[in-house]
């Protein structure tokens, strides 16, 4: 809490001190200027004193990326070293795309190590079998194109074609009854086994004479051997039946077959258009062939170079951007540029700041300026790296140099426009020098004046 009254009483002191010595500035020029008009000037033997207020040099700190202030490590009047954090803007965002740029480069490298790898003996398999069913497709809509040809051209071949079918439906037929009596006989026969092997199982029960009754066993191999038969009979069954559904399957293909054959002679006007429509199918299979074939060529020659060198751009592309937003997690903390003393924060925790915009303002003491103003007569005496004289009200009995850093090229003052040489003397330029090993006593703010020799 003290710490804090002091600064606001320095911050005070300095403003106002700035004001009386802005204000004192003015007064001095104006009565150099209104002693210099009244009267020709006399001359000087001694060193002039001209004073001005000391300034310290400032220093922007401003984060090269935008956003949300998280934490504002500094206050006002605070002590700050070079590369001091001072600041923590909002990374989750940053975050993020970091994570985001490292996935892209894992995939950029898993992809470039595949294509330098060369294609896995699975993927080869996998053209090679694409290829041949592209051969088989191409095979296939060849013959349809033949038959689509041949029944345009010989139409009379569809009466065959229709008896054919009518003699395969027949047969179908009547290999499917047959197939259903078999599985018919073998469930009997299954039937019977099964009864047998039950009985044996029981056992076979006998009357005597006198009245006694008896279960005769029959011998365990007879019993094992029944069971045999069963088992047997029952897949000969099954398998019966599934030969009966096979037939029942053929006979309605026969069916459909005959039906097709049939549309066909009655619509035989449509040969063209079935024609037409092979050819197209039979290009197509062309096509996918040479499709499967290129695929299976370019498998087993491997990645071409300037694929492989596209994979390598892209990885490098990503590396890259990952680069990037890994340095973008570390602007987002702001350090000091430079030593010195936080002067001024213009933000706060939590509000929102753009790209270089300015965020605290840092002075640094221990480089001191001041400004004098010469009149036009003795300006051209000094140069650039002159060093004088200097002596401040808060350093009593000290002495310190300054050295010339800056000349103005244009006059800072004049009272109006000069029109003979007494009026000339009333003309000054402004003159920048640097404190040289300026020391606590020394405050920016304060009047010092610089002696310069005439």
């Amino acid at each position: 809490m003290k710490d804090e009254r002091r600064r606001t009483e320095d911050g005070s002191r300095w403003q106002g001190a700035r004001a009386i010595a802005n204000l004192w500035n003015l007064a001095v020029l104006s009565l150099l200027a209104l002693a210099f008009v009244s009267c020709a000037p006399a001359p000087v033997t001694g060193p002039q004193r001209f004073t001005g207020f000391l300034e310290s040099e400032e220093v922007a700190v401003a984060p090269e990326l935008g956003g949300r202030i998280q934490e504002l490590l500094v206050e006002e009047g605070d002590v700050v070293r070079a590369g001091q954090l001072v600041a923590r803007l909002d990374d989750s965002l940053v975050r993020l795309q970091l994570a985001q740029a490292e996935a892209n480069v894992a995939q950029a490298k898993a992809r470039l190590a595949q294509l330098k790898a060369g294609a896995r003996p699975e993927e080869v398999a996998l053209a090679q079998a694409r290829l041949a069913q592209a051969q088989v497709a191409l095979e296939a809509a060849e013959l349809a194109l033949e038959d689509a040809i041949r029944l345009r051209d010989n139409p009379q071949e569809l009466d065959v074609q229709i008896t054919q079918a009518q003699a395969a439906l027949a047969e179908a037929r009547a290999r499917a009854r047959a197939a259903r009596f078999q599985a018919q006989a073998a469930d009997l026969e299954a039937q019977m086994w099964g009864e047998i092997a039950q009985d044996l199982a029981r056992g076979q029960t006998v009357t005597l004479p006198n009245g006694v009754v008896i279960t005769v066993q029959a011998p365990p191999d007879k019993k094992h051997q029944a069971n045999v038969q069963w088992n047997l009979a029952s897949q000969k069954a099954w398998q019966a039946w599934q030969q009966a559904a096979q037939a029942d399957a053929a006979v309605g293909q026969a069916q459909a077959t005959l039906a097709d054959r049939r549309r066909q002679r009655e619509e035989n006007q449509e040969a063209e258009a079935r024609v037409v429509a092979s050819t197209n199918a039979r290009d197509k299979a062309q096509v996918e062939l040479q499709r499967a074939q290129a695929a299976l060529d370019a498998v087993t020659a491997g990645a071409p170079e300037a694929q492989i060198q596209a994979a390598e751009a892209a990885l490098a592309q990503a590396q890259a951007a990952r680069d990037a937003q890994a340095l973008a997690l570390e602007k987002v903390q702001v350090t000091a540029p430079a030593a010195g003393v936080v002067a001024a924060r213009a933000f706060a925790p939590g509000e929102v700041i753009a790209p270089g915009q300015r965020l605290l303002t840092i002075q640094q003491p221990e480089r001191l300026t001041i400004i004098i103003y010469v009149p036009a007569g003795m300006v051209d005496a000094l140069q650039v790296g002159d060093v004088y004289p200097l002596v401040a009200d808060t350093a009593p009995g000290r002495r310190y140099q300054a050295r010339v850093q800056a000349i103005a090229d244009e006059p800072e003052f004049s009272l109006r426009q000069s029109q003979n040489v007494a009026e000339r003397a009333a003309v000054v330029y402004a003159v920048t020098l640097e404190v040289e090993e300026p020391d606590e006593l020394l405050r920016p703010g304060t009047p010092a004046d610089v002696l310069v020799a005439p």
